[in-house]
């Protein structure tokens, strides 16, 4: 059976492991409507009393639950990155390189998750020259002009999966970028002009980790159906 045969099943692939995905996306979302909850609550329409506040709740800090299943989340991307790679690797396939770029990468952004790094590249940054508006937030131009890059770089990888998967691909890419890079621009002209303690830039920053996650879920989701496929057809 070749990849091109399958490729229509590609969407109903995964079955061994769509539970546990689900189960991730589920209490993800629970914890995601959790901290809007919490943030409407304090941030409406008085001084917020952060004392009171439960930061477990809060997606937008290190120390928070939601935090805590993006960094498993995102390293066991990395995981299955590496895997594919030596999938890779075992059928000298020309795209190696890519799969185990991938998986570095999201290693890094697994710790990142953890440590905070953009944060304080964004600070350091920040202290060399005044940025305002959509640049406020001085990391996130820099990385959005990196990804567009390395996504322009990946075409060919892209292009090696099945179209529904390749769809898939793009789409979380869209999704993660989208939130990572798009609002955190947003989110800093609104932190410039109200403050990181404003409901509006609460809102954007739930809205912001709720569209990383998700963007890394159907990644996942894509490289397991891509597993699945590859090894029909071995």
């Amino acid at each position: 059976m070749t990849i091109s045969s399958v490729e229509k099943e590609a969407p109903l692939l995964f079955s061994k492991w769509r539970p546990v995905l689900a189960t991730v996306a589920g209490l993800s979302l629970l914890i995601l409507c959790a901290s809007f909850i919490q943030d409407l609550t304090f941030y409406t329409g008085q001084e917020p009393d952060l004392s009171k506040k439960i930061w477990l709740l809060d997606v937008d800090v290190e120390r928070s639950a939601f935090t805590w299943v993006s960094v498993l989340v995102l390293f066991s991307c990395s995981r299955l990155l590496f895997q594919c790679g030596d999938d890779a690797a075992g059928r000298d396939s020309p795209f190696t390189r890519h799969w185990y770029f991938l998986g570095f990468l999201f290693l890094l952004l697994s710790f990142d998750e953890f440590a905070g790094l953009h944060e304080k590249l964004s600070s350091a940054l920040a202290a060399r020259s005044a940025n305002t508006g959509l640049l406020y937030f001085a990391w996130a131009a820099p990385a959005g002009i990196l990804s567009l890059v390395g996504l322009a770089a990946f075409i060919p990888f892209i292009r090696s999966f099945p179209t529904s998967l390749a769809v898939l691909l793009v789409v979380s890419a869209a999704l993660f970028l989208g939130g990572a890079v798009g609002l955190e621009m947003v989110g800093g002209s609104v932190a410039e002009a109200e403050g990181v303690e404003s409901l509006r830039y609460r809102m954007l920053a739930n809205i912001e980790e709720g569209l990383e996650l998700a963007g890394t879920l159907t990644f996942i989701y894509a490289l397991l159906s891509y597993r699945e496929i590859t090894s029909r057809t071995r």
